[in-house]
């Protein structure tokens, strides 16, 4: 058995019917930076982090800037500057060792690149060791062009929603992008992209939503995270207004079977959710 994946990537790589496929894939996740993977780090603009407590509280937000902002010290070691970043819990700076989940994405090219291990936090930079890395294809990526400013607004203000309103449901019927970050007790944080066409995500009720997950390279990072620990976090993005919702919630599972196709459903039950204002200043448009 691979030692790469844990049980609850294998359970749901054997419910998917990918066992194999995943097995063969796991020789793309690496445990330092290939060169060609340093090279798109230190060119990015824009990266989703998630950062976890000991007491296995969790908290996930975007650095990004004009320009690069990353420094690969060497194949195990990067830095990551906090010069532009959406709103950070104070509880999440000056941590040692503390788990961390990774993902970076080029808009343009379409292209990501996943990490998890280890991170330092200060209210400057993130130091991180890198226990895997590996880049993801580009299915599904909502292709937008980043204008080459940053947009001046307001200061940063952050509020908590007492419930699903009127805003983020206009948000969510025309979102095409939005981020989840999960966590294994043992195998650490992963922070991932999931897109499809616009409103692929439902409003059940005021503080629940579902997707469907739609078939990526069929290792289930995220979904077997959650089928071992349903607590996740997800960031949506109002490239209009350069606004974030940052949501803690909790994840159930559904099977769908349809003649010879499964598909898996992500009901997400909401806990928390911090409107951050004018924490996003880069500026993108859809292509």
């Amino acid at each position: 058995m691979n030692d790469i994946f844990h049980k609850g990537e294998y359970h749901i790589q054997e419910v998917m019917g990918v066992r194999k496929s995943a097995d063969t894939l796991s020789s793309n996740i690496k445990n330092s930076i290939p060169s060609i993977a340093a090279q798109f780090l230190e060119n990015l603009n824009f990266c989703v982090i998630s950062i976890a407590l000991k007491n296995t509280k969790q908290f996930t937000f975007i650095v990004y800037d004009i320009k690069p902002f990353i420094t690969v010290i060497d194949d195990k070691n990067i830095v990551i500057s906090l010069t532009h970043h959406t709103y950070i819990h104070k509880e999440f700076l000056l941590l040692n060792n503390a788990p961390f989940g990774f993902i970076g994405l080029d808009f343009e090219r379409k292209m990501r690149i996943r990490i998890n291990g280890n991170v330092n936090s200060s209210k400057e930079k993130l130091e991180v060791s890198i226990n895997q890395i590996y880049s993801n294809c580009p299915k599904y990526i909502a292709k937008k062009f980043l204008k080459n400013e940053l947009k001046i607004k307001d200061k940063q203000k952050v509020e908590k929603l007492v419930q699903i309103n009127s805003e983020f449901i206009n948000l969510l019927a025309n979102c095409d992008t939005f981020f989840i970050s999960s966590k294994h007790n043992n195998y650490g944080l992963d922070v991932s992209y999931k897109g499809g066409k616009k409103g692929f995500i439902t409003v059940i009720s005021n503080d629940t939503l579902q997707f469907v997950d739609l078939p990526g390279n069929n290792l289930f990072n995220t979904i077997g995270n959650i089928y071992s620990n349903p607590n996740i976090q997800l960031i949506f993005i109002d490239f209009q207004r350069g606004d974030i919702y940052h949501i803690s919630a909790v994840a159930n599972i559904i099977e769908n079977k349809q003649e010879q196709n499964k598909t898996l459903t992500l009901n997400i039950k909401c806990n928390e959710i911090i409107l951050n204002k004018n924490g996003f200043l880069l500026e993108y448009e859809d292509i």
